[in-house]
């Protein structure tokens, strides 16, 4: 019997039960839709972590004062403007920046104000570590202005517009702290990231932050070092970890008053973390490709004993064993694939809609990616082959005389 024939007698036959045939097919619908949305999402979430710690850049060491276990970091002052100095001095590093977050309250500018705006004192050497840009007509505060505790700040793209609409706030003055801060620059937009927005903040120099931003004080909470490529990282790390530990007079047996975060090494393992959860999800999901399929084999198996006295005709008039095996077959990967098609369309949706929801928060994007489809395809086809292959080799084994005398 040729392939077309058989396909043409396969379509026929599920179209006299369309009402079964597509709830059959809802099965794999269901399972495959969800597989797809569930994978389509891990990797979406996966690129937008990748992207985020990318704007900070993935050649970078954190250095915070205390252990991440230790509560707020604020509270320890085990950190110095000096360490951050030796580290440039002693160490093989590109270029190092202190932090300081100040306790600034609202930021204003006339009768308008933003509360929601993060005031930093960093070093100028900040634009060398990171992937932030000074906007043409604006500049970066300089070193001479670091050592007169100069009250000049650079703000973010999104303070600007809160604080200043559409004027170019260069030039301007803000209010810091009641303090008058003359604005210098502008940030390049970077868009938003995971918690702090680096487009809602003023930059100041970390000594006037230090001096004159509530709470004064004469440590820093963070150290940001950069390195020349990321293959330096491990190295470099161990270079400040020794330094450090000296300075601090630290016995063999203390522990580091301090902790190094390694940008890239926490990039790969949240990417991992990423993977993995997405995985699983995605494992979960194709539980319910494994009911629609023992669904497709019930329905099929019910169709061979429906239909045993046309199959016994079929095999008098001449077709052969291998031809009742095919169209069987061709029947359940009608079926799967069918589904599979339409739970791609399903999982796509699902997914569109949850990015459309998730990115008033997140700036989440997906695109549907070549393997996403051949996974689609090859669940459904395994899925019909394995369902359909007992009931078609079963049908292809009836006794034509047998099956004549059913009733």
């Amino acid at each position: 019997m040729l392939l077309w024939t058989t396909l043409k007698i396969a379509l026929s036959s599920l179209a006299m039960n369309k009402l079964r045939s597509i709830l059959t097919m809802l099965g794999v619908i269901i399972g495959v839709g969800a597989v797809i949305a569930m994978l389509s999402l891990g990797n979406a979430f996966g690129q937008y972590i990748r992207t985020q710690v990318g704007k900070t850049g993935t050649d970078v060491l954190y250095i915070r004062a205390g252990q991440f276990q230790h509560g707020p970091m604020s509270l320890v002052q085990t950190l110095t403007p000096d360490d951050a100095s030796a580290i440039l001095e002693h160490t093989s590093a590109k270029a190092v920046t202190p932090l300081v977050a100040g306790n600034a309250g609202t930021v204003k500018a006339g009768n308008k104000s933003s509360a929601t705006t993060t005031v930093m004192g960093v070093a100028p050497s900040l634009t060398q570590i990171s992937n932030i840009e000074i906007q043409d007509g604006g500049r970066m505060f300089t070193d001479d202005e670091l050592r007169r505790q100069a009250r000049v700040a650079v703000i973010g793209p999104k303070t600007s517009r809160d604080l200043f609409g559409d004027l170019d706030p260069v030039g301007r003055t803000i209010r810091i702290a009641d303090l008058p801060f003359r604005i210098i620059g502008q940030t390049v937009e970077l868009g938003g990231q995971m918690g702090q927005d680096p487009d809602d903040r003023v930059l100041v120099p970390f000594t006037t932050a230090m001096t004159q931003i509530p709470p004064r004080r004469d440590y820093i909470q963070v150290a940001i070092v950069g390195a020349y490529n990321e293959s330096q990282l491990t190295a470099l790390t161990d270079e400040i970890k020794q330094l450090l530990r000296r300075r601090h007079h630290l016995a063999a047996d203390q522990q580091d008053d301090f902790s190094i975060m390694n940008v890239a090494e926490a990039m790969r393992t949240l990417s991992a973390v990423t993977m993995g959860l997405t995985l699983f999800l995605g494992t979960v999901a194709s539980i319910s490709l494994v009911v629609g399929g023992i669904g497709i084999m019930n329905i099929m198996l019910a169709t061979v004993a429906e239909r045993t006295r046309e199959i016994g005709i079929r095999k008098a008039i001449g077709a052969k064993d291998r031809d009742i095996l095919r169209q069987f077959l061709i029947e359940a990967l009608v079926i799967t694939l069918g589904g599979g098609l339409l739970g791609l369309l399903l999982g796509w949706g699902v997914m569109s809609l949850t990015i459309v929801v998730v990115s008033k928060f997140l700036a989440l994007s997906a695109q549907l990616q070549w393997w996403v489809v051949a996974m689609a395809i090859g669940i459904s086809t395994f899925v019909g082959l394995v369902s359909g292959l007992y009931p078609a080799f079963r049908a292809s084994r009836l006794d034509p005389v047998e099956a004549l005398r059913y009733e």
